[in-house]
């Protein structure tokens, strides 16, 4: 396999954090039914295998003719046989045909069984056929990742050998620099003896290679880069569901996983750039931006409108920052920032203490991780996004704004877009609804 092959499955074992996604061969998703054989592929395909043949592989709606390509599975040469429908699958061609097939699962671990709830390194699994698993059994997934810290699985098989090397991914907690341990989820990781890529901090997306030996998992690798360097210009497609969107409409996640920014460039295939929304499953014609480590969406088609769930989740927060070890602080609120966050206007880790930034992102298992940061300027109207709660003072907030003129309190108890225009320290006033 040619240079492109780790970077390719970099990208499809790649997790988000926290993301429930209608997988491509559910109700919600778009009709599985494959054409002809497309003259023009894209470049690179990824998505999940929906049907397969002795000679063909569809992937995307796509029927790829595959007799020649190159298969792995797993880090291991296999063969067109050796695929198997629901598997989440890159795909490199040369226009006609594919030439290289990459499947590398989302988890190879113990799943954990808790009141009917099956979980893996802290995400839920939906779609899982548990009837024949039960608490600490060793199985394979592959799915769709989602903003909510859940996987639609759409290809499991249970694992015999206990001698396995074993796959997990997830967001560090409980970093211990000293033990050289941590945990994904309800599993303990301890990468003593591991080959580590990149920085360990609490929040960080990692991926996990390793083996059980009784309640830990001995790490052998762990990498905390997740960069990719496809050349510029590589015409992908993507299909899957919108697990955050900005503000404005210019910058998107999918499954969890992939940044793609929008501009007035892009073009709609059933639907508007008003369509876009959290859960919305979309089909998405590319071309990938190594600069920024991102892809560009040439065109979007939509699927269902049915797919839209709820999208809560989504919060946004303006205001003064303090930052140490990953984690950004605005009115005692933390915000946790990962290899997976986007710095506009020239930010980095390295320069946002004590600026006026916009933080926009996801809120999983009661943390709140930014997906995109942004310079303000704090004479603009702040642009707060959240559930607006009492305080201990029993005044209505949102992160830790309260509004000298009750203009909040019209709003408690609700999930609401608002603008406000800054007073001093945690104090707003005009609190309104974004139009």
């Amino acid at each position: 396999m040619h240079s492109q092959h780790k970077t390719i499955t970099q990208i499809i074992s790649l997790s988000a954090l926290t993301l429930a996604l209608t997988a491509c061969g559910s109700s919600n998703s778009q009709s599985n039914e494959p054409t002809t054989p497309t003259a023009q592929l894209p470049s690179v395909l990824i998505g999940e295998l929906t049907a397969t043949t002795a000679t063909t592989i569809t992937v995307n709606q796509h029927e790829i003719p595959a007799s020649n390509a190159e298969v792995e599975i797993d880090g291991v040469d296999g063969s067109l046989s050796d695929l198997k429908k629901g598997m989440m699958v890159a795909v490199e061609t040369n226009g006609s045909h594919a030439t290289e097939i990459d499947y590398d699962p989302n988890f190879k671990g113990p799943v954990q069984v808790q009141d009917n709830v099956i979980n893996i390194a802290g995400v839920r699994l939906t779609g899982f056929d548990s009837s024949t698993v039960k608490d600490g059994d060793l199985v394979e997934v592959s799915g769709y990742n989602s903003a909510y810290n859940r996987l639609t699985v759409t290809y499991q098989q249970p694992i015999s050998d206990p001698q396995t090397e074993l796959e997990v991914e997830g967001v560090i907690s409980a970093l211990n620099t000293q033990q050289r341990t941590f945990s994904l989820g309800n599993i303990m990781i301890n990468y003593q003896q591991a080959d580590v890529d990149g920085p360990l901090v609490n929040g960080q997306f990692v991926e996990v290679e390793g083996f059980m030996n009784g309640p830990q998992l001995l790490a052998n690798e762990v990498d905390a880069k997740q960069h990719s360097s496809f050349d510029d210009d590589t015409d992908s497609q993507l299909a899957g569901q919108i697990t955050w969107l900005n503000n404005d409409s210019t910058l998107m996640t999918i499954n969890g996983q992939w940044q793609v920014s929008l501009n007035a460039q892009t073009r709609y295939d059933d639907g508007t750039v008003a369509d876009l929304a959290i859960g919305r499953f979309v089909e998405i014609d590319a071309l990938w931006q190594q600069a920024n480590n991102r892809f560009v969406a040439q065109e979007i088609e939509f699927g269902s409108a049915n797919d839209v769930v709820n999208s809560n989740s989504a919060f946004s927060v303006t205001g003064l920052v303090t930052y140490t070890q990953g984690v950004a602080t605005i009115n005692g609120i933390e915000f946790m920032l990962n290899n997976q966050t986007v710095f506009d206007d020239g930010l980095t880790l390295n320069n946002i203490e004590g600026r006026w930034l916009e933080l926009e992102g996801i809120i999983a298992d009661d943390k709140q991780t930014v997906s995109e940061v942004e310079l303000m300027d704090g004479n603009e109207p702040l642009n707060l996004t959240g559930f607006v709660s009492a305080d201990q003072n029993m005044q209505a907030s949102l992160w830790g704004y309260v509004s000298e003129d009750n203009s909040l309190d019209q709003y408690l108890d609700q999930y609401v877009e608002l603008e406000c225009q800054w007073v001093a320290e945690d104090q707003v006033t005009a609190c309104r609804l974004d139009d």
